[in-house]
């Protein structure tokens, strides 16, 4: 997906930029009554998004936001409940890609959507929808390196890699309120978003804790989470520890407190993976709960776990919503553009100057003209389990007080 945005993409949106620019001079601009908020890859970013969905409300109050994504990322717009309509594009196949792609575009057109605001910073899949779906007005982020961007973008937005990723999507949607490119009170401006905050049920909680009882997890437990996974598409090979730490972390959890649980999440296909490290674990007290739960189900696991030791990952983020304790692990990105947001949380990640070696700077694709395949995982190695369990060991002896991270001061 990601090559075929790179060979068409340049080449279509530089058409499309020539015809926008002929257009231009004879279109009136029309009051922004519907949005359509673009953002495809990854569930962690949707995510990150939800403050710019909030700031879009009060942007254009009463305006509809449609929101147009990956397939694989409707459970997260169905937990997040923040959008009035939602689209799907399918990336499974070529003729599922193209047939869904013209189906979104249809729908947006039928729709009347006056704003695309693009929240991926390289792709050009996003721009080339909003046109074919006829939105008269863009907002992106202007790369230097793709002159296209100058003539097709309306509101041409500047990535800040010393911000953290939720305040630069929220940089884009300021610009579109006070269209002040100094952003001088943007610090105050992002102060009034947050992260939405999901409070599970009772009932659910008690459903999860039965689902767990069965698994052999008494329903007292004290529960703490290890997600040892990423993405398959961004450099996986480099965004893991060896499984034989996190093995070691587990039998540390598990003597953080009696009767502690240590749960090994995933994806399905995670599964063999997850069950490796379980069983280069001493303790018996840890149990593979990857494949086993619905994404609604996954979040309650974090809102009733002690704690949440995840790689730099969509779970991780999404554990955010319940302001569940987290320590995230980053071993060839930046916390500081990725950190997890919250009251409680702490970021692992080595002082070397391989970090970041995949983020928006290089289109998480190669680093130093390499695949990932051939850097290994030396930057994930130099990060001991000592260092690991001493922010375990803070974070565990803390109480929610303060709450600025949560209001974007990461």
């Amino acid at each position: 997906m990601r090559r075929l945005d790179r060979v068409l993409g340049d080449a279509a949106c530089s058409v499309l930029a020539t015809a926008h620019r002929l257009r231009k001079p004879f279109t009136t601009p029309r009051p922004v009554r519907k949005v359509a908020v673009m953002k495809f890859f990854g569930m962690g970013s949707v995510i990150v998004a939800s403050r710019s969905v909030a700031a879009l409300r009060d942007t254009y109050p009463g305006a509809e936001i449609h929101f147009v994504t990956f397939s694989s990322n409707r459970a997260v717009l169905d937990i997040l409940e923040m959008t009035d309509h939602n689209h799907y594009v399918d990336p499974s196949t070529p003729q599922a890609f193209l047939r869904t792609t013209l189906e979104v575009a249809a729908a947006l057109r039928r729709a009347r959507c006056d704003l695309v605001l693009d929240l991926e910073f390289f792709a050009k899949f996003p721009l080339v929808l909003g046109s074919l779906a006829g939105i008269p007005q863009k907002a992106g982020f202007y790369l230097t390196s793709e002159n296209w961007r100058r003539e097709l973008l309306d509101v041409t937005g500047f990535y800040n890699a010393y911000f953290h990723t939720s305040d630069i999507f929220l940089s884009l949607v300021y610009l579109c309120a006070t269209g002040d490119y100094y952003y001088l009170n943007f610090n105050d401006w992002i102060g009034r978003y947050r992260y939405p905050r999901i409070a599970p049920s009772e009932l659910e909680r008690a459903q999860l804790r039965g689902k767990l009882a069965g698994l052999g997890i008494g329903r007292g437990d004290p529960l703490f989470v290890i997600n040892p996974n990423t993405s398959p598409d961004l450099a996986p090979e480099a965004r893991k520890w060896p499984k034989e730490r996190y093995a070691q972390l587990a039998d540390e959890l598990a003597a953080q407190a009696p009767g502690g649980r240590v749960c090994l999440i995933g994806a399905p296909n995670e599964v063999p993976y997850a069950r490796s490290i379980a069983e280069l674990c001493r303790t018996p007290r840890r149990h593979v709960l990857a494949g086993e739960l619905s994404l609604r189900e996954l979040l309650v696991l974090f809102a009733e776990a002690k704690l949440v030791v995840s790689n730099d990952s969509g779970p991780m983020h999404l554990a955010c919503l319940v302001d569940a304790p987290i320590v995230g692990l980053f071993f060839a990105d930046t916390p500081t553009l990725f950190a997890p947001v919250g009251s409680r949380v702490r970021c692992v990640a080595p002082p070397l100057y391989s970090i970041p070696l995949f983020t928006v700077y290089n289109g998480k694709d190669v680093a130093v003209g390499k695949p990932s395949s051939e850097i290994g995982n030396a930057a994930a190695c130099s990060v001991s389990l000592e260092t690991v369990m001493t922010q375990v060991h803070e974070l565990l002896a803390t109480r929610p007080l303060l709450r600025s991270s949560d209001a974007g001061g990461l």
